[in-house]
């Protein structure tokens, strides 16, 4: 039976499910209470990462017969860097081939819409997801997609996480998901894209720092880079509405948030939305792609790994690929097809050196000495 758990933005307060001793009920608790849950996946690090495909540039993958790929990034010679390709022929399948990357022995699923026009609703997951030690697979609102049950059927998932409303993912999603022998299917949704987000910052455990971007769909990338470092540090990402900022903030004190990251310029959240949130400061380029690095750069300067880069696809119409990977936790950068895309590769690794870099989805790598 799929159990909803919705959060009504006028409470701000944490609901907890009612059936407490199933799995994905004790995981939430687990992460509300800061714990990890006990099948935790192990820290993906510079130590342990190993490429899924030949680290020849340059770096080719699935996507790039349907014409999906893009020249996305190239390194500077002489970087030893390690090139991780997850990719699959479509953004389905790319999901599942960052699922087993990351988190190959999951219990838990976090499932999410891959539809264009409810990608809103899992801007804000990857945070829980990483907490449940979950993977963010992608489903359509009336079918779940052939790489998507074929993980479920073959990992033995029995507890699915379903975020966004019945719009997102139909009633009869979690039917489906039975058949495909899960036993659990409980929903977090909230009446709009910005209750939503509150909702799943609600299970989060309390956090000092949380990440605010724009829920307006022209700003969605802004979302999408600030979410692997939030996912990392197990804080909260809020979207805030710049004519209604106040439930926004009001979610994050709820938390304990004493300061907050706004991702993306004055275009994206005005400053008098930035206004009520607990001590704002705002992190931004001159575009999608330097504001990626920027937030980047803050990520790693409070404690995330450098040596743990993400490319995902920063191109409008690609954006969806970047989605499932904001539970690996990554430092993130976009990944273009312009100057400005590479002036911002070359720029990172000017400050920071050599790391190993996982792409994801509909980006091409070259360069390097892999």
């Amino acid at each position: 039976m799929e159990q909803h758990q919705h959060v009504r933005t006028s409470e701000h307060r944490r609901r907890r499910p009612g059936r407490a001793g199933l799995l994905l009920a004790a995981s939430l608790l687990a992460a509300a209470a800061g714990s990890p849950p006990a099948a935790a996946a192990p820290e993906i690090g510079f130590e342990t990462l190993t490429p899924v495909c030949s680290p020849a540039p340059p770096l080719a993958h699935p996507g790039c017969a349907a014409g999906r790929a893009y020249r996305g990034a190239q390194l500077p010679s002489g970087t030893p860097n390690q090139l991780v390709q997850l990719s699959g022929p479509d953004r389905y399948a790319t999901a599942v081939q960052i699922a087993e990357h990351g988190f190959p022995e999951a219990d838990v699923v976090v499932l999410v819409s891959g539809e264009d026009r409810h990608l809103v609703d899992a801007l804000s997951a990857a945070p829980l997801a990483r907490s449940l030690a979950a993977p963010l697979l992608l489903s359509t609102r009336d079918a779940v997609p052939a790489a998507t049950a074929g993980y479920l059927r073959e990992h033995a998932i029995a507890s699915v996480l379903l975020v966004g409303g019945p719009d997102a993912l139909g009633g009869g999603t979690a039917a489906q998901l039975r058949a495909l022998g899960v036993t659990e299917v409980q929903r977090i949704a909230g009446a709009d894209r910005y209750a939503t987000s509150r909702a799943l910052a609600a299970f989060l455990p309390d956090a000092a720092h949380g990440w605010v971007a724009s829920g307006e769909d022209a700003h969605l990338v802004d979302a999408l880079a600030a979410a692997g470092p939030a996912a990392r540090l197990r804080e909260p990402l809020v979207l805030v509405a710049d004519d209604d900022p106040l439930p926004a903030a009001a979610a994050l004190e709820a938390l304990g948030v004493t300061s907050t990251t706004v991702a993306g310029g004055p275009e994206g959240v005005l400053p008098e939305a930035m206004a009520p949130l607990p001590t704002p400061r705002r992190s931004a380029g001159t575009d999608r792609y330097g504001t990626a690095a920027a937030l980047a750069q803050e990520a790693v300067d409070r404690g995330v790994p450098a040596a743990d880069l993400l490319f995902a696809p920063g191109v409008t119409g690609h954006l969806v690929d970047a989605l499932a990977a904001g539970p690996l936790g990554r430092a993130t950068l976009l990944a273009g097809d312009g100057p400005s895309s590479q002036d911002v590769v070359e720029a990172w690794f000017d400050t920071h050196g050599a790391w190993r870099v996982t792409a994801v989805g509909a980006v091409e790598v070259e360069g390097g000495d892999a």
